[in-house]
């Protein structure tokens, strides 16, 4: 028997930004850990204390919504930017 792991979004939570229910780690982080960094599951699992069912969850959720995950790559990039450009360190 598999158990669900709902991926939720709720407005005053990561910015309402898709995350693992009951927890604060986005879909994005995961993904991007995973997929973009070459992290393994277990590894994300470790570092955020996850079940491989909410990792599996997680990715599922990043892989069925690209349009999404590449709205939040690129509102992350500007704010990057942003502070960047407001740094008053050295550069």
């Amino acid at each position: 028997m598999s158990v669900t792991i709902p991926v939720v979004s709720t407005p005053n939570v990561l910015g309402g930004k898709p995350r693992v229910e009951g927890t604060r780690v986005g879909v994005h982080q995961i993904g991007s850990l995973v997929r973009e960094h070459g992290w393994s599951t277990a590894a994300v699992a470790e570092a955020f204390d996850l079940t491989p069912d909410e990792i599996d969850a997680a990715l599922a959720y990043y892989e069925a919504n690209p349009q999404e995950m590449d709205a939040i790559t690129t509102e992350a990039n500007r704010f990057r930017k942003r502070l960047a450009d407001e740094s008053r360190a050295p550069r």
